[in-house]
């Protein structure tokens, strides 16, 4: 019997691990706290990294973790194979576990923001400043909220275009028009609201509920949980990465005012 490329592999692994998590709300909502943390990655890599190491904090190409980070791959480790479908031909190429590379001097670790307490309210009001929110909204929650609604609803007439070619084989295909759109445009919404959530330190299923993401389950072939996927990330990735800038900032100023004071350094 011929052996199975693993490219072949793998690609099957992107279609089986695509309808199992759109099987549920659950399955979903656990595929997006990956997505959450790996926030950077496209919806192709992410799915892949969640069928592999769903626990993965931090992952990079050896590339990257020697040459930026200056950390080694510890020997025997198992890279997480991705497709590379960019060039005139598809490839595999691996990321790692950051729990996968040892440190050496003058190693770097990578910056894995969190929002304490004591930041909210300066994000807050970066938030309101850059994406112009109402007034009113003095949560977190609510914040994310409005800009994953905000953001979401101007997309959608763009998203529409391109989904009528993503559904030949699930459900979605032959259904009214308004309920395709109205499933669609609910799940983009709370998708991309409980990755900004969960990657902020929110439970986001304290503001929704499981029947948020009912339709999940008419998104049942990898092209069609693809284009909902991809859209999600496009969305939400550059909403996260001004956060990110921000905390940083933060804590660089925080740092300086420390060592100009004297003072030992604390983050909780």
């Amino acid at each position: 019997m011929a052996k199975i490329p693993k490219l072949y592999k793998i690609q099957e692994l992107a279609e089986q691990t695509a309808t199992e998590i759109s099987s549920s709300p659950a399955a979903w909502t656990g595929y997006l706290d990956t997505a959450a943390r790996l926030y950077r990655y496209p919806f192709s890599d992410s799915l892949l990294i969640h069928a592999q190491r769903p626990d993965i904090m931090a992952c990079a190409s050896m590339g990257v973790w020697n040459k930026k980070m200056g950390r080694w791959i510890r020997k025997g480790a198992k890279g997480i194979a991705l497709i590379d479908d960019t060039g005139p031909e598809r490839r595999l190429w691996y990321v790692f576990d950051m729990a996968d590379t040892r440190l050496l001097p003058g190693s770097r670790i990578p910056f894995l923001w969190q929002i304490p307490e004591r930041h909210r309210e300066t994000i807050l009001k970066s938030l309101a400043d850059t994406y112009q929110l109402d007034q009113g909204t003095g949560q977190l929650h609510t914040a994310l909220f409005e800009i994953a609604s905000n953001l979401t609803k101007a997309g959608l007439e763009a998203a529409m275009k391109g989904l009528d070619t993503q559904m030949e084989g699930s459900p979605l295909r032959g259904r009214d028009e308004s309920i395709v759109r109205d499933t669609f445009q609910t799940l983009f919404r709370n998708s991309v609201f409980y990755v900004l959530a969960r990657r902020c330190g929110l439970e986001p299923m304290d503001y929704l509920k499981p029947e948020d993401f009912a339709g999940i389950t008419d998104f049942n072939t990898l092209m069609a949980l693809s284009y909902l996927g991809e859209n999600t990330s496009r969305i939400a990735e550059p909403v996260l990465r001004d956060i990110g800038r921000k905390v940083r900032r933060i804590y660089q100023q925080e740092t300086q005012k420390t060592l100009a004071n004297g003072s030992d350094l604390v983050y909780n």
